[in-house]
């Protein structure tokens, strides 16, 4: 994933906080089985997994969390 890197360390504090939170889900997509991942807050699925602007968008339905950025395996 692509991290903003900069004077706020806030930012990048969130962004660690989110890849941890949503971890087994890129790990079931990057392996292949999107169905299998539910959204780490409320477990809702199926997920919405989308291009969008030269990256990966996994969004959940029901509680709008989601995360955004160039993912590589």
């Amino acid at each position: 994933m692509s991290v903003r890197r900069g004077c706020n360390e806030r930012i990048l504090a969130v962004d660690e906080e989110a890849l941890m939170a949503w971890q087994d889900v890129l790990d079931a997509v990057a392996a292949g089985r999107p169905s299998e991942a539910g959204c780490p807050f409320c477990n809702h699925r199926p997920l919405t997994i989308e291009e969008v602007e030269f990256s990966t968008r996994i969004s959940c339905g029901k509680c709008k969390k989601f995360i955004q950025g160039r993912f590589t395996p």
